[in-house]
C-alpha cells in the first residue's frame, strides 16, 4: 500500500495502482482530467501511469453543458 493525496485528502491505494484504476475506485468518469504532481496526464497515459508514494493527485470532473 502507498499513501497519496487526492484533491488534498490523504488516501491509501495498492502500490500498482494506475491513474485509470484510481478514477475507477473514486467513481469518476474515465475521461476526467488527472494531474499528478502538477503535470496533466493525457488520456492515453492513464492506464500506464503508476502512482507513487506521496504523489499529489488532482482530479477534475469534465462537465458538459452549454
Amino acid at each position: 500500500m502507498i499513501t497519496i493525496q487526492v484533491n488534498k485528502k490523504e488516501m491509501s491505494v495498492e502500490s500498482d495502482c494506475t491513474a485509470e484504476k484510481l478514477l475507477e475506485i473514486l467513481g469518476y468518469s474515465p475521461r476526467s482530467s488527472v494531474w499528478i504532481n502538477g503535470r496533466q496526464l493525457l488520456l492515453k497515459e492513464y492506464s500506464k501511469t503508476v502512482l507513487k508514494d506521496q504523489d499529489q493527485v488532482k482530479v477534475l470532473r469534465i462537465l458538459g453543458g452549454g
